[in-house]
């Protein structure tokens, strides 16, 4: 059998690394941290896998002519420790990289915050299609916020982000001493959640969905919401709804590329040089919320409910072993 192929030039630079910047302050105190990764080779490897940048200069710059350090905690990791942005201070992050670029972020100030008032959950059965195809069906806790922005003269941007954390305690046959542990949990990888409340008829946010997460055995003890819901530029929101955009397009190999999305990080000697990312400089408000089973009238198991017949589940034995998990009961975990 005899076939022809097309040769289909997609006109991509595959020596191109591009630096991707992630990070933000607030007006919320704390210690912040920057990431410097570069994109991968396109065609060589680890496509799709972001490679750290190590042994870079990074300091936060303020219109005051202040200059304040990062410190590189791990390879592309650089942080800011006991930092509270101030009002009506404009900050840049300035990188210079060990290969001599130099990039700089475009000064922006912190906006008035609007506060998290409320918190409520709602469980609905959604259904999917799994690997081979078939539709199953599985429970979804929604998270939803209500938030107050009266006496703002202009209605603020919102984007919120969320972190999971859940209780794991260990049991197995024959468990003499067994202990708990803490484990963080990502529930919103990929998830852009933003709101431009210039579109409100009133003056009160309620019942915006900021999570959705599948309801497992993370919420058969207890399980901690990390809330922060920030106040940010129109330009920064421009940036998220952009992406969310793309990320929400189902399109085709040859459907007309969505282009380069430019952030506000610029190379100060090379325009050309583009990096992707954002660097925020935005108000925070910021809170936990603990949630268990019981408490949304539903049920299930633990990991760690030994059954007869059933094998014991990674981590029941040493739940050190799970990713992300510690055995020091956090502070603010008081239950």
């Amino acid at each position: 059998m005899i076939s022809c192929v097309d040769e289909v030039d997609l006109n991509i630079d595959t020596e191109q690394r591009t630096l991707v910047v992630d990070g933000f302050i607030s007006d919320g105190g704390g210690d912040f941290q920057v990431s410097l990764l570069n994109s991968s080779v396109i065609g060589v490897g680890r496509d799709n896998i972001l490679d750290p940048v190590p042994n870079a200069t990074v300091n936060l710059l303020d219109s005051n002519g202040a200059s304040f350090p990062y410190e590189e905690i791990e390879d592309g990791v650089y942080e800011l420790k006991s930092f509270d942005a101030a009002r009506g201070v404009a900050y840049s992050i300035d990188i210079m990289l060990s290969d001599g670029r130099h990039f700089q972020s475009k000064p922006d100030v912190i906006r008035s915050g609007s506060a998290i008032e409320n918190i409520s959950y709602s469980v609905e059965t959604q259904s999917f299609r799994n690997t081979i195809g078939q539709i199953t069906e599985e429970e979804v806790i929604s998270v939803l916020l209500q938030t107050d922005i009266t006496g703002f003269e202009d209605p603020p941007y919102l984007r919120w982000r969320i972190d999971g954390e859940y209780l794991l305690s260990e049991n197995y046959r024959g468990a003499i001493t067994v202990k708990q542990c803490f484990v963080k949990t990502n529930i919103d990888l990929n998830e852009i959640r933003i709101f431009d409340t210039s579109t409100l008829a009133g003056n009160e946010l309620f019942d915006q969905v900021i999570n959705e997460t599948t309801f497992n055995f993370r919420f058969a003890e207890q399980f901690c919401y990390h809330i922060q819901q920030f106040s940010i530029s129109e330009d920064e929101f421009v940036y998220w709804n952009n992406i969310k955009q793309i990320i929400e397009v189902d399109g085709g190999l040859f459907d007309p590329p969505p282009g380069t999305l430019v952030g506000n990080i610029v190379n100060v000697d090379d325009p050309s040089d583009i990096a992707v990312g954002y660097f925020s400089v935005a108000s925070l408000s910021s809170q936990r919320a603990f949630v268990k089973a019981n408490d949304l009238d539903l049920f299930v198991s633990a990991l760690c409910e030994i059954r007869f017949g059933r094998e014991e589940p990674f981590g029941c034995r040493e739940c050190l072993d799970v990713a992300l998990s510690s055995a020091e009961k956090p502070e603010y975990w008081v239950f």
